[in-house]
This record gives C-alpha cells, structure tokens and sequence, in this order.
C-alpha cells in the first residue's frame, strides 16, 4: 500500500517535532574555536577579558563606559570562609606590620605596604566584630563584531577605558569558551574560574 502525505498530514508534523528541538532553532550553524585568542559563531568573532584587580576605593560606577560597546559583562561573587580569612588576614598583618618598622624601601613602597596593613586590620575588625563576609568578585567581559579588526579595536579601547579607570584586565588566551559560558543566561552553574582570576 502506498500511504499519500501531504503538507497537512499529521504524519509529517510529528516526523519534524521529533527532529526537531527548541534548543535546535537557537543553536549556532558554526563554530570554530581553533584560535586561542579568539573564536567565531556564525560570523561573529568573541574574544574575553578578565578583571584582575582594581583600585582599593571605586567613587564611580564600575564599568559604565563600556555600555556603548558590543559586550557581554559577568559578575560572580564567591563567599569566604571566615574562620580561614581572619586566620590569613592575622597572618598577613604580622608579616606586613615587621616589614613596616624595617623598612628601607623607598616611599611609594612604604605607602602601598601601609594601605594594605591598615585594609588588612579593617576587614579582620569588621569580621569579628560586626560579623561582616568576605566575598571574591569576579568579573569577564566578553567583546564580539563581524570584524577581526574591529574587535581588536574594542578590545584596544575597552583595556584603555578600564585602565584609565584603575582596572587592570587580562585577556583570556585559551580560556575563551569558559568565559564565554559563564556569560550565557542559561548556564548559572559555570563557576568562576577562581584560580586564574585571584591575583
């Protein structure tokens, strides 16, 4: 016998809807990850940026500058265990408090290793005290155009913005699929990459 479909038949809509899932119609056609300074999804090219470290006291908005730019920005935050921060902080402070009374270094070191003396003893006060947590901030950045020349120029521009800004980035060579997850919306459970970012 020789069943006859055609395009209203039942028979085709369920031989689709089983090809087929939500997840197929926003997948990309393409990628390609073979560069480890950046990688390509369907004509457009990702490159990443790690924040490092920034000043000590921010007065501005972190990061307002770049909403202009062709970006993606994660923020994760990491709660620290008490008891092993203040036993750290206790331990840094005696080590900093010796090298501050011998110190023979020139100025600008003196003053850098007294801020993060007197930084050290503030969060130790507030964790004992006023039973304050610490927690880690970790923030990426990734940036994307249709141009490899384009997107060096933001990557150029955005490193400028943040450094005039007192924060220090890093670029994410060979660990761009990482960060590029951990921008996603549906994949909260990446976690930070804790190792590569902590300076």
């Amino acid at each position: 016998d020789v069943i006859k479909i055609n395009k209203n038949n039942k028979i085709i809509d369920n031989f689709i809807s089983g090809i087929f899932s939500k997840k197929d119609l926003i997948s990309p056609a393409y990628i390609n990850m073979q560069n480890p300074k950046y990688f390509e999804i369907d004509n457009l090219y990702y490159s990443s940026l790690i924040v490092v470290n920034y000043y000590r006291e921010q007065t501005d908005l972190l990061l307002k500058n770049l909403i202009e730019t062709n970006i993606n920005i994660s923020i994760f935050y990491e709660k620290q265990d008490s008891y092993k921060t203040i036993k750290d902080l206790t331990y840094h402070i005696g080590n900093v408090g010796v090298e501050l009374k011998e110190a023979n270094e020139n100025r600008q070191d003196i003053d850098i290793a007294s801020y993060t003396y007197n930084d050290a003893k503030y969060i130790r006060k507030e964790m004992q005290i006023n039973n304050e947590d610490l927690y880690f901030l970790y923030i990426y950045i990734v940036i994307y155009d249709t141009e490899l020349k384009k997107l060096e120029y933001y990557l150029n521009k955005i490193e400028g913005i943040t450094q005039s800004k007192g924060i220090q980035t890093k670029r994410a060579n060979f660990r761009e699929e990482e960060i590029f997850l951990s921008t996603l919306p549906e994949t909260p459970s990446i976690l930070p990459l804790s190792v590569y970012c902590q300076t």
